[in-house]
C-alpha cells in the first residue's frame, strides 16, 4: 500500500491529475510511462550510429563513448581532480595534454590519423575532433570492416 501511495507523488510531479488517471476508461502502461517520462523521448545525439550497432570490441566502444563525451582521463582532467602529473603531452613533448590536443592538435597523433586514413583509402586531410565525429557520423555506413 505504501508503494502505491508513494507512486501518486510521481504522478502529480509529472503534472498529471490522479483523478483523470483513475477515471480513464482504458489504461496503457506505455502511455503512462511516456507521460511520466516527459519530453525526453525525442532527444538524440548525432553520433549514436557510431556507438549503437557497432561490431567493435566492447572496450573500444566504451572508450569511444568516453571520448565523445570528453571524459577520458587526460592529464589536464587529472590535474583538475588534484592528481599531480606532468601535464606535457608524452607524444610531442611540446604542449599540454588535453582531449583536443591529444587527438588532433598533436603533430604525432595527426600523423597517425593521416596514415590510418590513407590505409583505409580515404584521401582527405585530418580535421578537428568535432569535425571528425561529424564526418564519421555522415559517412560511416554499412557493417563491413571499413565502416
Amino acid at each position: 500500500m505504501k508503494k502505491i501511495l508513494h507512486a501518486a507523488k510521481y504522478i502529480t510531479e509529472a503534472g498529471l491529475e490522479i483523478e483523470k488517471v483513475l477515471m480513464a476508461e482504458t489504461y496503457s502502461i506505455s502511455n503512462m510511462y511516456n507521460q511520466l517520462r516527459g519530453d525526453f523521448t525525442n532527444e538524440s545525439v548525432s553520433w549514436k550510429r557510431l556507438i549503437c550497432n557497432n561490431k567493435g570490441c566492447p572496450k573500444w566502444i566504451f572508450i569511444m563513448y568516453l571520448a565523445l563525451h570528453e571524459r577520458l582521463s587526460t592529464k589536464d582532467r587529472m590535474s583538475k581532480w588534484g592528481i599531480q602529473v606532468e601535464q606535457t603531452c608524452p607524444l610531442c613533448e611540446q604542449e599540454l595534454e588535453s582531449h583536443h590536443h591529444l587527438f588532433f592538435s598533436c603533430k604525432y597523433s595527426t600523423d597517425i590519423w593521416s596514415k590510418v586514413l590513407t590505409w583505409l583509402g580515404i584521401t582527405r586531410q585530418v580535421y578537428s575532433w568535432e569535425d571528425e565525429v561529424e564526418w564519421a557520423t555522415r559517412n560511416v555506413t554499412g557493417k563491413g570492416a571499413k565502416a
